[in-house]
């Protein structure tokens, strides 16, 4: 225990001192004589999850930040303190910290969040891991955005992004667009160490004072750098001129593998996210689609099949006994065409044309969230860094794989959201069809999931504010597995918070 708590104080450590020059500047400036020290909320957390079965239930484990374990018992104490931004202000900062000491299989000490912002009339500058989502999906009750959901922890990264729309001058508020350019550090994961993140992103909206709103966004993620650990690769490209091959999608120069000299240097993974929103006086309602590309087949729509879909409805009434509703459909099957034709003759299959045989398409290998040289994928701490639906390492295999195994997926996704009196709650029923991944099973002499391996996976949450004694909030969770691909499971969370002002 020891030595896991000096690894990751070390490592909170070396993040901390990237902002903390930056952070000492904000409280400088804001405690001049002229200026108040803004003072802090602070919150503090119990927390406990046991379950029956194979494991921890899926949506009890999924988007929490990479809270919980499989593990069928969970306990934590998570802790920390937070200011807020001023909408009134023009130049503004704030900042946060939170602790969590989690026991599951074995006990983790780690730096959940710690970052310090900086607004700017428009703009903000932000340093550290802090709890974020990307993406157009509904804010409360999605699956989770196709590449960024929170469902692995808070990286450590610094960023300038423009947060709200703001309107494009000359267009009289009609047109508007918000975006932001980050860079992250991956710190060791498996199969390489000190790699990086590259993440930009930019959305365009029509309609100004309309009640009807169109919106197009573009995000490009990029994992890139660091050291393989694999001795023919070793360290990766990481110099000025390899940034901006990053940030074009280019290919690699001559210090280069073969691989990303060919294709395009780095791990890239991007999304267009497309949607409508409808802003009536009692209601607010919209569609959402995101798409997903990893290389030119992708970002030429042939896996247009491929992405996420969602129809949202909200009351503007939160104590309505039902005040949210939304359904997504998640298809990650098509990845960009057929892969490894196959012919089937007497219930033998063969990778060649055979006379009498009957052709099969095994599928596309865009292999989504995973990469050659960058063996972890698109995770983060054994966590899938994407939609929770394309299994993360840490569910599907424990340590026997750090690769992601499970990326064709098709998934229907319900969720409600009310309250009654004092009590306000969720529901999410997802139904999923897992198909493996084409790497995973030809590399094994296997072949993808054909009709799909079913499972159904349900959570009811209440939340219960200042109900118990000394103000304390109570969230009670229930989540309830069945199929074969996370097997038969039943849990309960529970979790009580304590909330004020320092």
């Amino acid at each position: 225990m020891q030595n896991i708590i000096h690894k990751e104080f070390n490592y909170m450590t070396q993040r901390i001192k990237l902002f903390f020059p930056l952070f000492i500047a904000f409280i400088q400036y804001h405690s001049s004589p002229a200026q108040t020290l803004k003072i802090p909320s602070y919150s503090v957390e119990f927390g406990s999850a046991s379950s029956i079965g194979r494991e921890t239930p899926f949506w009890l484990i999924s988007n929490q930040y990479g809270l919980l374990t499989p593990s069928k018992f969970n306990n934590w104490v998570k802790a920390g303190f937070k200011s807020q931004l001023s909408n009134d202000k023009s130049i503004d900062f704030d900042y946060g910290l939170e602790l969590v000491n989690r026991y599951s299989a074995r006990n983790k000490f780690y730096l959940n969040q710690g970052y310090a912002r900086l607004k700017l009339w428009f703009a903000n500058i932000q340093a550290g891991s802090m709890e974020e989502k990307f993406g157009n999906q509904d804010s409360s009750l999605s699956s989770g955005g196709l590449l960024w959901s929170g469902n692995a922890r808070p990286m450590p990264k610094v960023a300038i992004y423009i947060p709200k729309y703001i309107a494009v001058p000359f267009t009289k508020g009609y047109f508007e667009f918000k975006g932001g350019i980050s860079h992250g550090w991956f710190g060791d994961q498996p199969f390489a160490k000190n790699y990086w993140l590259h993440h930009k992103y930019i959305y365009l909206q029509f309609g100004g004072s309309l009640p009807v709103h169109i919106h197009y966004g573009l995000h490009h993620f990029a994992q890139w750098g660091g050291v393989s650990d694999d001795p023919s690769v070793g360290t990766l490209p990481h110099g000025l001129k390899d940034f901006v091959d990053i940030f074009l999608a280019k290919g690699g120069g001559s210090n280069s593998p073969l691989a990303e000299k060919i294709n395009v240097l780095g791990n890239h993974i991007g999304s267009r996210n497309f949607g409508l929103d409808v802003n009536l006086k009692d209601y607010k309602t919209g569609i959402y689609w995101q798409t997903i590309f990893e290389d030119g087949s992708g970002k030429a729509y042939r896996n247009i099949s491929d992405g996420l879909w969602g129809i949202y409805l909200h009351t503007k009434d939160k104590h309505k006994p039902m005040n949210g509703f939304v359904y997504e459909f998640i298809k990650t099957t098509n990845q960009s065409g057929p892969y490894n034709d196959y012919w089937l003759l007497n219930g033998v299959r063969y990778l060649y044309p055979i006379s009498g045989g009957e052709h099969h398409e095994a599928g596309g290998n865009d292999n989504y969230f995973n990469h050659g040289i960058y063996r972890a994928g698109w995770t983060y701490d054994n966590m899938t860094i994407g939609t929770p639906l394309i299994t993360s390492p840490a569910i599907t295999h424990g340590d026997q794989y750090n690769y992601i195994t499970n990326n064709k997926i098709i998934a229907h996704h319900i969720a409600f959201e009310g309250g009654f009196n004092h009590l306000l709650y969720k529901i999410f029923y997802t139904y999923s069809l897992n198909y493996g991944s084409n790497y995973t099973y030809l590399s094994q002499g296997l072949y993808p999931e054909e009709h799909g391996i079913s499972q159904h996976s349900f959570m009811f949450q209440a939340n219960l504010p200042k109900t118990l004694p000394w103000g304390l909030d109570l969230q009670v969770t229930v989540g309830v597995d069945q199929g074969k691909m996370y097997g038969n499971n039943g849990g309960v969370m529970i979790s009580i918070v304590k909330n004020g002002k320092l």
